[in-house]
């Protein structure tokens, strides 16, 4: 199965319906797998309503780094290019088939220092309704 194929299940499974988005990626975010990882954005995909999901290769192995719905990044003038080289905290889930998905807490540009926060303390999403509205 191709990157591409699994971005579109993943998106399904986790991102079915918008209403359910920030519920279903609550209870799958889980602290005590959180990880940091550096690399460079090999690509971005879009599900038709869920979040962007980015390629990033710190080395051999792809990981796939669910960020946020693009009206969310767009509002906070967020854009992700290939070839921009980012950290990333957040939690670590494997596919079916093991490819590695991190479902991002935040994320630093290398380039430019900046640093945008996409979960609460709670690891909610800060585009729900928990959380639209605070910076």
């Amino acid at each position: 199965m191709n990157a591409i194929s699994i971005i579109f299940l993943v998106c399904t499974f986790f991102i079915g319906q918008p209403s359910y988005a920030e519920d279903d990626l609550s209870e799958v975010y889980d602290e005590n797998t959180e990880i940091r990882i550096s690399g460079m954005v090999i690509n971005t995909a879009l599900s038709k309503r869920g979040p962007i999901i980015l390629s990033l290769s710190p080395g051999r192995r792809i990981y796939y780094i669910v960020t946020a719905p693009p009206w969310y990044l767009s509002q906070q003038d967020i854009i992700f290019n290939a070839g921009l080289r980012i950290e990333v905290r957040g939690s670590k889930l494997y596919s079916r088939d093991g490819n590695i998905f991190i479902i991002a807490r935040s994320i630093k540009f290398h380039d430019t220092g900046k640093k945008i926060i996409l979960r609460d303390m709670n690891s909610r999403p800060l585009w729900g309704r928990h959380g639209m509205h605070r910076r």
